[in-house]
């Protein structure tokens, strides 16, 4: 009869991978066992360290290391709140999402270099020190669309003004991916109080995250706005600004005026509030306004204030008004979709046809292409059937 294989975990190494890990997720008798093995009043087997593994969505090589490692992404220092707290940790769940993008990233900028060979020309092309007018006006160039794009057909509805701006974005060579979860992994959601989008800044391959999970639509698309100008700037971020955008940095600042350049030029926000009766109520405005571009009310309302058409009392009521609003519409169910069409919204859709190119012509192995794209065998080949349909 075989023997059950124990191994040694030195304490040191036990209390890091558990500082670092999902601790919640550990249950009762399995705190009780790791006190036993932090005490050496008994041995793990290794099956059991699998399984603390992947409760901790913690790497199981992890516990044969020598000492504990800093396996923090360097973008987390990058975040706009909190950068300054160095005791804060990213979740797993963050850490590997990163992790999954910057292998994504890392294939995208061999395949351009080996290919195309050349550097995205927008890439760090502006400076903070640039008028943040200008720089809106680069990128709406680059995104070929006009200053008010948002009043053609039914663009003003942030659905459809985040398509076709991440179509666009996409075709100027920046990957656009977004998710609600961890991969495949529906049990593991991505908070957006922990980020709301994040960008890998690379000259060939930029890449833009935007945390699907993050309601309502007026705020991934603003996301995506924000992280544009980084692209432009050149600055990798990790996006956690749940809050109002004051007191940033002046970076954070830059970003923020492109993002309102971009959805809600002043010229254009001006007029039409300028349209209405002066004895219009601020209610009747805001629902008007709402039709007109693809903003959240509070982005309205701020837009107001910051033009001293409304007092700082009335931007507050405005504010908690559409902070309820936002609550009744978060974390609205959008699967339950076709499983492919899901999986499609996820990715760029360019980096797909890239890589059935690369697989196609043996460039790229059957094996990293499943390990990029979370998928197998079957799967991947329906994926790419519908991504070239």
């Amino acid at each position: 009869m075989a023997q059950t294989v124990r191994v040694n975990v030195p304490r040191t190494i036990l209390d890091w991978v558990i500082s670092i890990g999902a601790e919640d997720h550990l249950s009762e008798n399995q705190r009780h066992d790791i006190d036993a093995w932090k005490q050496g009043a008994k041995r793990p087997t290794v099956s059991q360290l699998h399984t603390i593994s992947n409760r901790l969505h913690v790497p199981f090589g992890y516990f044969f290391m020598d000492e504990p490692i800093d396996d923090t992404p360097p973008i987390y220092a990058k975040r706009t709140v909190g950068s300054q707290q160095p005791q804060g940790r990213p979740s797993r769940d963050l850490v590997d999402t990163i992790d999954q993008m910057t292998a994504i990233q890392d294939w995208a900028r061999q395949d351009r270099i080996d290919n195309e060979g050349t550097r995205l020309e927008q890439v760090g092309s502006r400076t903070i020190n640039d008028d943040s007018n200008l720089i809106a006006k680069d990128i709406r160039r680059a995104l070929k669309i006009d200053e008010h794009w948002y009043r053609e057909s039914d663009l003003h509805e942030p659905a459809k003004a985040f398509k076709l701006l991440r179509e666009r974005a996409e075709g100027t060579g920046i990957l656009i991916m977004q998710n609600g979860v961890v991969g495949n992994n529906t049990h593991r959601p991505l908070d957006p109080k922990e980020f709301r989008a994040f960008a890998l800044i690379d000259p060939y391959a930029p890449l833009i995250f935007i945390n699907r999970t993050d309601e309502p639509e007026t705020a991934r698309l603003f996301s995506l706005v924000h992280e544009l100008a980084h692209v432009w700037l050149g600055t990798d971020e990790l996006y956690n600004d749940t809050a109002l955008p004051t007191g940033v940095t002046r970076l954070e600042q830059v970003c923020n005026e492109v993002a309102a350049a971009m959805l809600l030029p002043d010229g254009d926000f001006l007029k039409a509030w300028q349209s209405f009766p002066d004895d219009t109520t601020l209610d009747k405005r805001m629902k008007e306004l709402k039709a007109c571009f693809p903003v959240s009310p509070t982005a309205l309302a701020l837009h107001a204030l910051k033009h001293k058409l409304i007092s700082q009392e009335t931007f507050q009521k405005c504010n908690q008004a559409a902070q309820i609003w936002s609550e009744e519409t978060d974390n609205q169910e959008h699967s339950g979709g076709n499983y492919y069409s899901t999986k499609l919204s996820r990715f760029d859709s360019r980096f797909l046809e890239r890589m059935a190119s690369s697989v196609a012509e043996g460039r790229t192995t059957y094996l990293d292409a499943y390990r990029l794209t979370g998928t197998n065998g079957d799967t991947f080949t329906k994926l790419m059937k519908r991504a070239l349909s």
